[in-house]
């Protein structure tokens, strides 16, 4: 089944140090094509510490993936969302990228999301 993959998670793929069991989660989820939201691109690829081969291993992994573009349906769930919690901008978009898509969250920081109605979260962490 796809999902959308939060920034956290991929930054986990790319760190090297995570579980091979929550790789494999994040390997599954990438071969039943996985999603993220332009919010995650910004997020990782405009991180000032990248090395060339460390923003080249970033751009290899996000084009496994496919992007979902900030749409006018988004953005006013965004504002939905945020009118009614307190929550991140960039959490919001993404949430919303995900309830847009009528895609499942994967998340390591599944407190961000927990308040949002209808979004379902799976935390690679967990079996």
């Amino acid at each position: 089944m796809p999902c959308l993959i939060d920034t956290n998670v991929l930054i986990h793929a790319l760190s090297g140090n995570a579980q091979a069991s929550v790789l494999s989660r994040i390997d599954n989820a990438i071969a039943n094509q996985a999603r993220y939201s332009v919010v995650t691109r910004m997020e990782l690829l405009g991180w000032n510490g990248h090395t060339a081969d460390s923003r080249r291993e970033t751009e290899v992994l996000l084009a496994q993936l496919m992007e979902i573009p900030l749409t006018p349906t988004i953005v006013a769930l965004v504002i939905d969302i945020r009118s009614t919690i307190t929550i991140k901008l960039p959490d919001a978009i993404i949430a919303a990228s995900a309830l847009v898509e009528n895609l499942p969250l994967m998340t390591c920081n599944t407190g961000d999301f927990k308040r949002i109605a209808g979004l379902v979260v799976i935390d690679p962490f967990v079996a």
